[in-house]
């Protein structure tokens, strides 16, 4: 019978004290490496992603160690002009052009429903025009929030620029 794997990172501190030695700790075989990535593909024939997957780490950050980080060279001058580069050339625009999106690390997804709430979604453009309408036809944060059933500070984070310029239709995105 197959043991349950044990969920390994479930804080973000966890995660920070994982990556912030002078080595990374590989957590198949429990060899330490500067970087994790070469050592995983070579003797363990898997991915980053699949090793991020399996332990529960986020996707965004690479398998490398606190040291190797600070060795490398990546400063945030240069992190910021490389982002710039990345929009610029609409790189991330092709990047994943299944549309897949990867999921949240265990801790961070638990993190947001800390904060958030277990309703936390993104209001998208139909709620945007509902908002809209509802503020045009000259009724309070408290009673258009009241209607479509959240909190007044969700309404009031919308009609608050719309207030600034009255006459003006919100920007659609």
């Amino acid at each position: 019978m197959r043991r349950p794997l044990r969920r390994y990172f479930q804080t973000r501190k966890e995660v920070e004290r994982y990556f912030g030695g002078k080595t990374i700790t590989c957590l198949l075989c429990g060899g330490r490496y500067g970087r994790l990535s070469f050592h995983l593909a070579a003797k363990h024939d898997m991915t980053t992603d699949e090793y991020k997957d399996r332990f529960g780490l986020p996707w965004s950050r690479g398998l490398i160690s606190a040291l190797s980080l600070a060795n490398s060279g990546w400063d945030s001058k240069r992190r910021a002009k490389a982002s710039r580069l990345a929009r610029k050339t609409k790189f991330f625009k092709f990047a994943h052009s299944n549309g897949e999106r990867r999921k949240l690390a265990p801790f961070l997804r638990d993190e947001a429903l800390k904060h958030l709430g277990a309703h936390a979604v993104g209001f998208g453009r139909k709620f945007e025009s509902r908002v809209w309408t509802l503020f045009r036809r000259g009724l309070t944060d408290a009673a258009i929030a009241e209607m479509l059933d959240v909190n007044t500070m969700t309404v009031n984070r919308r009609t608050k620029q719309w207030r600034k310029s009255r006459s003006r239709k919100p920007s659609r995105r």
